[in-house]
């Protein structure tokens, strides 16, 4: 009786083992995305940039949106994932890609030849413009590019405006992770202007009474400086190639003009 009920006892035990996973992953041999769940899609994106991405109270939520974010949702579409957001400061994405904390990054973002030296980059998906803010009562003070010249200039930390305004002779930079802050920032005087993409720089000056876009002041800039890519980790070709076929497909159907359109009447 004694070993009829060891060899039951130990029956059972094997078969309970076949049935539990391997817990020092926690997963099974299937691709997971970066948050760890398998048929998840990881996007990290700074979500104070609208149109590009930015919060909005839907239905009582607060609900990151943009056109941005709409590609986003595409790319899972296509790649039959659920997609998982993660707003993060804008200077910290690149990071949070290469220690994998995200699958790709979309955010308003310049594949720069400094950044594709730790990221892959796809194929651009947006051209946009630079514009600078000033508030209305100065807007006659700035009639060129050399008027920003010994200006004090916001622009946001890591961003391809940032560059913009280092080139700018004389002028003392304030760099901050947050648009809203630099916002304030001009319309308290502490900053003469801000540079920044011009779809933003309407926004805002649609919907801010004190602030305007300086429009005599342009940029000479070649398209791929200002061109928008999706971030993808070093080496990563399997979902850089789902991204850029997504990007196709957006492009050639006329849906990214259209997502630009949706995303500017949802700003407030």
């Amino acid at each position: 009786m004694k070993k009829l009920l060891i060899l039951a006892v130990m029956l059972t035990t094997v078969l309970a083992g076949c049935g539990q996973k391997d817990n020092s992953t926690g997963t099974t041999n299937n691709s997971q995305g970066a948050s760890g769940n398998k048929g998840t899609l990881t996007v990290g994106t700074s979500a104070d940039f609208a149109p590009y991405e930015f919060h909005k109270i839907i239905d009582g939520k607060d609900t990151i949106v943009g056109f941005d974010i709409e590609i986003a949702k595409e790319i899972a579409k296509d790649a039959e994932a659920e997609l998982k957001i993660e707003d993060m400061d804008f200077d910290s994405l690149l990071m949070a890609l290469d220690t994998g904390k995200l699958d790709f990054v979309i955010s308003g973002m310049n594949p720069t030849a400094e950044r594709r030296e730790s990221v892959d980059f796809s194929d651009i998906y947006y051209v946009g413009e630079q514009s600078v803010l000033v508030k209305k009562d100065a807007v006659g003070n700035f009639n060129s590019y050399n008027d920003l010249k010994g200006k004090k200039l916001g622009v946001q930390k890591g961003s391809l405006q940032e560059g913009i305004g280092q080139e700018v002779e004389g002028a003392q930079l304030t760099s901050l992770t947050k648009l809203p802050e630099l916002i304030m920032e001009l319309k308290t005087g502490r900053v003469d202007a801000v540079i920044v993409d011009k779809p933003v720089a309407e926004q805002y000056a649609a919907t801010q009474n004190d602030i305007t876009i300086a429009t005599d002041v342009k940029f000479d800039l070649p398209e791929d400086e200002t061109g928008y890519a999706i971030a993808v980790k070093k080496g990563n070709q399997e979902l850089l190639a789902k991204i850029n076929a997504t990007i196709k497909r957006l492009n050639e159907n006329g849906d990214i003009e259209r997502f630009v359109v949706e995303a500017n009447e949802l700003v407030e």
